[in-house]
């Protein structure tokens, strides 16, 4: 034997069955490491994917800068492409039309088409003056194809172009609508179409630069050497946020999330760890006295403790890595395949070298944070203790445990619990860590929810609306739509902003008048959260708002409309339009305080089974100025986001509860092991099995009840103010004692404290008497 650590193979093989359970630490570690950050990867890689798609590849955009400028960028060492687009009438507030629908028209180049914004769908970009590029939504909407020929009407006089390609540069804004198409042209067209209708536009000049990195440098530099303003020049945050170059607050904050993920996994990974690894070096403290005797030092010990972690490795690292890898993708399957919508291409079997890397790594890097107490704790093993067949794991208590509690078994089973007190202190925050995140990452998917409104049991499938919310859409109009086939509810609101008012608030002079009808208005009692919504229906004099921190309206307010007053006798958490200043009355309330009784909005919710052949009715029921829009694939991918989110944060939780379970297991496993000397005494002089298990339960049970009692203590609160900050500062949600999360809180402590008395409780009532005796 060379070394000491010549011991550590040996070792490995004589107790492979002992040290099972470490490696089994060490592999959940690695593999909840790994799944995390592959995982991770493929979403980043999906929505890179995804953001490049919808918003571009260019970094940064610049306003005000004359032709010339653009072309010195463009010489730039750094810069890959310049391209330059002007806009008009995206707004649809002029009267330029193809056919029935409004026309925004685009002058742009081919540079800007297809590098930097990967804008062409199908065809071919315009290649003179007299071809165009339309969005793909005009296929329907007007009914073309390649190489047709359409008419531009302006005021000026109308224009004549060939349809050469289809596609946008923002698809978001034509998917789902056939109100308003792109027309995207040349240059010099776009221009002189705008000087024949006598109208200046603005041109903006989009730079790719080589990669992100040198995009965040060079733009203060571009600053500095034009002397442009903060206005003139913003960056792409899809395209610079994922690469973590952008000055995106939102990106930043993301990025804060993903660390503190990170910090929680490790310490979960490091309290799993180094709980099987004092169990594991407490049944051996014999073996490292010995060493002591022989002339290991102290430093020895320790380095041999660290060397017998990383031999772990080698197999648990490999297994870990592997467990890691089948997991996400799994969670890809699911995403891809079950849950689709903007997780349709996630990549499935792809392998991730950063989650990989990150797995291995952080495993080895745990395993080594882990050792840390167990090497210490082996050092400071006595070689006369070892010598004299003193050596015990467990301290002496300076004075008589008190029995005045309860039975004798149960009193020193809590006495066990808090003795170390620094297993105790352990224990107690590796179980109130998960009863604080449940609470936390629960009022998290509250919010979640709340910013996604078409979660809501009103969200329409297809809207009409008037342009700037013009009420042009009558009554009659919705008994229509009612009764075309595959129409399942229709309901119409109104809106008027900035009506004069006077109020018993102080400074409001004005509110935005909004009307629902009675569908919404029934609806809207799943999210009231103030007052009674009964007397808002009918001709009333009641009314209602939306209750968050940018409405200074309340419930119990006096408003004064027309020269009728009107109390607010209930809030909502959230409104079809925006809450500043809202006040909500039904239809006939409306009517009566203005006069008028056309809708601004009619919302359509359809049945699963409705037919293209109903929708195209619904539109043909539109008229020429009304804005007619598909919803259903942004409420398909809302809901498939959300119930994402579900599933990663619950599944988070679920692996930080089985560590915690395991933890608890395993620490008991630990306690049991170090005083079996101890418990084959209290066989010897007459305690029985009953006894013996009723003692290991008191131990687990006061480990589960500290948790739980400093979990919730801290949780609720953390709840109370997440949940303050986040809802009823921004949706007006009152805050509520979370009576269930405190009892699956409760449930799951027990039946961890079950789980963790079972086998420790088997193997010492399973232990001989005799054993026992002879070993003390």
């Amino acid at each position: 034997m060379r070394s000491y650590l010549s011991l550590i193979p040996i070792s490995a093989k004589v107790r492979k069955r002992q040290n099972r359970m470490t490696i089994l630490c060490i592999i959940i570690s690695v593999l909840l490491v790994t799944t995390v950050f592959s995982t991770a990867d493929m979403f980043i890689r999906t929505k890179s994917s995804e953001l490049q798609e919808k918003h571009g590849n260019w970094h940064i955009r610049l306003e005000n800068i004359s032709q010339s400028m653009g072309q010195e960028i463009s010489q730039r060492s750094d810069t890959a492409g310049v391209g330059w687009v002007e806009e008009f009438n995206s707004d649809t507030d002029q009267p330029y039309y193809i056919g029935e629908k409004k026309a925004a028209l685009y002058g742009t180049d081919n540079i800007y088409l297809s590098q930097l914004s990967n804008a062409l769908e199908e065809g071919v970009l315009p290649q003179n003056d007299r071809e165009i590029m339309l969005s793909s939504n005009a296929k329907t909407a007007l009914d073309v194809s390649l190489g047709d020929r359409i008419t531009l009407q302006t005021p000026a006089g109308d224009t004549e172009f060939i349809i050469s390609g289809f596609g946008s540069d923002n698809k978001d804004d034509y998917r789902g609508q056939t109100y308003l198409v792109a027309v995207y042209m040349t240059r010099s067209e776009f221009g002189a179409l705008m000087e024949e209708n006598k109208t200046e536009t603005d041109p903006v000049c989009y730079v790719q630069f080589q990669d992100a990195s040198k995009a965040s440098g060079a733009i203060k530099e571009l600053k500095q050497q034009y002397h442009l303003s903060g206005e003139s020049i913003s960056e792409n945050t899809a395209v610079m946020g994922l690469t973590g170059q952008g000055s995106s607050e939102s990106v930043k904050n993301i990025y804060g999330l993903a660390i503190i993920l990170f910090i929680l996994v490790l310490m979960a990974g490091i309290l799993m760890i180094s709980g099987s690894m004092n169990s594991n070096v407490a049944q051996r403290i014999k073996f490292f006295g010995m060493l002591r005797c022989i002339g290991a030092s102290r430093k020895q010990i320790i380095r041999y403790v660290r060397f017998e972690a990383l031999n772990w490795c080698k197999i648990a690292v490999p297994v870990g890595l592997f467990a890691g890898i089948m997991i996400s993708w799994g969670i890809c399957i699911m995403l891809r395949y079950g849950i689709g919508g903007e997780f349709s291409s996630m990549p499935v079997f792809a392998v991730s070298p950063i989650g990989l890397l990150s797995g291995a790594a952080v495993g080895v890097v745990t395993v080594l944070l882990a050792a840390q107490s167990p090497a210490r704790r082996a050092a400071r093993v006595s070689p006369v203790a070892a010598v004299s067949g003193n050596v015990d794991s467990t301290s002496f208590a300076g004075h008589t445990v008190n029995l005045g509690l309860g039975k004798v078994e149960k009193v020193l089973g809590i006495h066990h619990a808090f003795t170390p007190k620094k297993n105790w202190i352990l224990m107690t925050f590796s179980f109130s860590l998960s009863v604080i995140l449940f609470f936390s990452f629960s009022v998290g998917l509250d919010f979640a929810q709340a910013l996604l409104p078409s979660l809501r049991s009103w969200q329409p499938d297809i809207t009409l609306t008037g342009y700037a919310n013009e009420q042009i859409l009558s009554p009659a109009l919705e008994d229509s739509i009612l009764s075309v086939p595959g129409v399942e509810h229709v309901f119409g609101s109104a809106y008027m902003e900035k009506v004069s008012a006077a109020s018993s608030s102080q400074g409001i002079d004005y509110v935005n008048l909004i009307s629902y009808s009675e569908y919404l208005l029934d609806s809207a009692q799943e999210c009231l959260v103030q007052g009674d919504l009964s007397e808002i229906h009918g001709n009333s004099d009641q009314v209602m708002t939306v209750l968050n921190k940018d409405n200074p309206l309340k419930v119990g307010d006096i408003i004064e409309i027309a020269g009728q007053k009107l109390k607010i006798a209930c809030a909502v958490s959230d409104g079809i339009y925006p809450s500043e200043y809202s006040v909500i009355c039904s239809q006939e309330t409306f009517a009566r305080l203005t006069g008028k009784e056309n809708y601004s909005l009619i919302g359509v919710q359809l049945q699963e089974n409705a037919s293209d052949e109903s929708i195209k009715k619904i539109e043909n029921l539109a008229g020429r100025d009304v804005i007619f829009e598909d919803m259903r694939e942004r409420n398909k991918q809302d809901h498939a986001t959300y119930a994402a989110s579900v599933f990663i944060v619950y599944s988070f939780l679920a692996i930080l509860a089985m560590i915690t379970l395991f933890h608890i297991i395993n620490s008991i496993s630990m306690s049991v092991t170090a005083r079996k000397k101890q418990y084959g005494a209290m066989r010897a002089v007459g305690m029985d099995r009953k006894q013996l298990t009723r003692m290991i339960a008191a131990e687990a049970f006061t480990y589960t009840a500290s948790g739980l009692i400093v979990g919730c203590s801290t949780g609720i609160p953390l709840s109370w103010f997440l949940h303050t900050r986040l809802l009823t500062r921004y949706f007006g949600t009152p805050w509520t004692l979370p009576i269930t999360l405190i009892g699956i809180t409760v449930v799951f402590g027990i039946v961890s404290a079950v789980a963790a008395v079972y086998v420790p409780a088997k193997r010492i009532c399973s232990m001989e008497i005799t054993e026992a005796v002879n070993e003390w």
